[in-house]
């Protein structure tokens, strides 16, 4: 341990009993100042509920006084209407009276003697819960009758001795509950009064608008019904506190700098006299500790020299014994640092090897799996077809047709055996091709020859934008004819009933381009960069209606760029069709021979 720290280590001895022993007076008078703040907030919110519960006791005791009028015991509604509208008083107050049935005989907020609307469809259901409850009931926040006004509501239920049941209503305007809060004060507080459901219904804040949702943290407190202190994100507190006579909500919000700002001072005012305690024990410290580092300020350099690396020289001090312990950490740092990139790299390497060695046996895993189901698909009717031969009194045509099912299986397992021999030979380099001058008019006609059972069973338009110019290349003609049918058969497979499929040939200076193009499936955005990747293939139906190896487009690939040739793929997503380009360096036309000629004529092209 160096001087220094030995010297930090006595001040922090110094002042640790200092800041221990402080600490826990201090921190308690923090805790005093701010309870008392909270406790204030906290009755301060109480005492505006109860100025709110006021406005209630007041409505209530009306209603209750109207309840027992003689008036209503008799029957007289006429004379109990004028009494009621009376007793309103308030502009922006009503009362109202319902029978049981929930049809409205009263309301003070119509023109006397105005006819009342029918209500009993409306408010039979808010009738018989009051008349169940037998208790009054204190609405949350509602639209009122006129446009744009919000109002509140208490209803009490009214039994008479000769068992008639009534409702009485007494509502106002929301405005109303503002005489309850108290005034704007310049350090910032305010009162807010929201319902049960978190909804503002009076705020004596400049920006508050009545009906919108309290903010998210007292939102969440009020549907929790938890009463206290919350902290919102604006850099406020609010107490919250609940009415027991409406079940309403009075918050009131505070800067926090209200709650927290003294004992932010005390910390303050604390920390900043430690500090200056530590820099003046640390200038001290400082200068005390230079007298004494300075005369071994050599072999502290020595020895911090010795842990440069392995690209630092070592350093000469002129002592024998420092020198050659400095030269002898250098060499062990330089193997160490050899030794950590030698291991690093084989590390690396053993990693790769491993993840190639894993894809590779997935890969295999993957290929066995389709190949099985590939194979054991056509094994099933050939089965049935064997076992139907065998069966005696067999006629005819049901051999026939026995035979025509094994043929069908057996030509499309050689198409399998045959695709996976030609990716084979293609992967290995064993493929020669016969390139010569051919014609890519004559080849698609070929191609479509061959294509034309499947764009029948699909009953697909099939067209070709070929215009009035021939397209020559220098290729071989039958891989050319394999890699255009590929493309023509996936077209039709993978494309719904009755789809389009069109093949356009165009020139483009020197590279001539074959366009496939459908409105079929389409492909998937993960599939699309991986098309032409081996056992390659989309999602498949449960009937493994499309299946296959997934090497068509794989040997399309290979093929196109054996003749010097790319292919892309374009699709917009699944159900939006696709599109395949195969472009192949052009050939001057005169150099076409026979054979080119007998596979135009072959093909019916002119």
């Amino acid at each position: 341990m160096k001087i220094r720290s030995f010297l930090a280590l006595m001040i922090v001895a110094a002042l640790a009993p200092v800041i221990l022993f402080s600490t826990v007076p201090l921190s308690r008078l923090i805790q005093a100042e701010r309870d008392a703040a909270v406790l204030s907030m906290k009755l301060a919110a109480r005492a505006t509920s109860i100025a709110v519960d006021g406005q209630w006791h007041q409505a209530i005791g009306l209603i209750r006084g109207l309840s027992s009028s003689n008036k209503l015991e008799s029957g007289q509604i006429a004379q109990f209407n004028i009494k009621a509208r009376t007793m309103a008083g308030n502009e922006g107050a009503w009362i109202e009276l319902f029978d049981d049935s929930g049809q409205v005989l009263v309301d003070t907020s119509r023109p006397l003697g105005e006819p009342l609307p029918d209500t009993r469809a409306r408010e039979r259901a808010r009738v018989e819960r009051m008349l169940s409850s037998a208790a009054y009931a204190i609405s949350d926040l509602q639209p009122g009758k006129l446009p744009d006004t919000w109002v509140v509501e208490v209803d009490y239920p009214v039994f008479l001795d000769s068992g008639v049941r009534y409702v009485l209503g007494y509502g106002f305007d929301v405005d109303d509950l503002l005489r309850a809060l108290p005034a704007p004060d310049a350090e910032g507080t305010t009162y807010t009064v929201y319902d049960r459901k978190g909804r503002l219904l009076a705020s004596n804040g400049k920006h508050a608008a009545v009906g919108s949702l309290a903010p998210p943290a007292l939102l969440v407190a009020i549907r929790l019904r938890e009463n206290g202190l919350v902290a919102t994100p604006d850099g406020r507190y609010a107490m919250l506190t609940v009415s027991t006579v409406s079940g309403w909500w009075v918050a009131m919000s505070a800067p926090r700098a209200a709650i927290d700002g003294t004992a932010r001072r005390t910390v303050l005012y604390s920390v900043s006299g430690l500090l200056i305690a530590l820099l003046l024990a640390g200038a001290a410290a400082l200068l005390f500790s230079a007298r004494v580092t300075h005369a071994i300020a050599r072999t502290g350099e020595a020895a911090r020299a010795m842990v440069g690396g392995p690209t630092r020289l070592p350093l000469y001090s002129g002592i024998t014994e420092v020198d050659r312990l400095d030269q002898n950490v250098y060499l062990g740092a330089h193997l160490l640092a050899s030794a950590s990139a030698e291991r690093e790299r084989l590390l690396s390497e053993a990693q790769q090897a491993r993840e190639i060695a894993e894809g590779q046996n997935r890969s295999k895993d993957e290929f066995l799996a389709m190949l099985g189901h590939e194979l054991r698909n056509p094994m099933a009717p050939i089965s049935t077809a064997a076992h139907l031969l065998k069966m005696p009194n067999i006629s005819p045509e049901q051999m026939r047709q026995a035979g025509d099912i094994i043929s069908r299986q057996v030509d499309h397992m050689n198409h399998l055996v045959n695709d996976l021999l030609d990716v084979s030979r293609v992967t290995r380099g064993l493929i020669t091709l016969e390139k010569k001058p051919v014609s890519l008019r004559a080849i698609l006609a070929a191609a479509v020859e061959q294509t034309m059972g499947a764009m029948h069973k699909g009953a697909h338009h099939f067209d070709t934008v070929c215009g009035e110019e021939d397209y020559w290349v220098r290729g071989d003609a039958t891989r050319l004819i394999q890699v255009l049918t590929n493309l023509l058969v996936n077209a039709a497979k993978y494309s719904p009933p009755q789809s389009s499929i069109r093949v356009t040939l165009a020139r483009d200076g020197e590279r001539i381009s074959v366009e496939v193009s459908d409105n079929g499936n389409g492909i998937e955005p993960e599939l699309l960069p991986r098309v032409f990747e081996l056992f390659s293939q989309g999602r498949r139906t449960p009937d493994r209606a499309t299946g296959g190896l997934g090497l068509g487009l794989a040997l399309v690939r290979k093929l196109v760029e054996l003749h010097g040739g790319s292919v892309m793929a374009y699709s917009e997503g699944a159900g939006q069709g696709s599109r395949f380009t195969i472009e192949l360096p052009a050939a001057d036309m005169r150099a076409a021979d026979v054979a080119d000629e007998a596979l135009r004529a072959s093909a019916g092209v002119a």
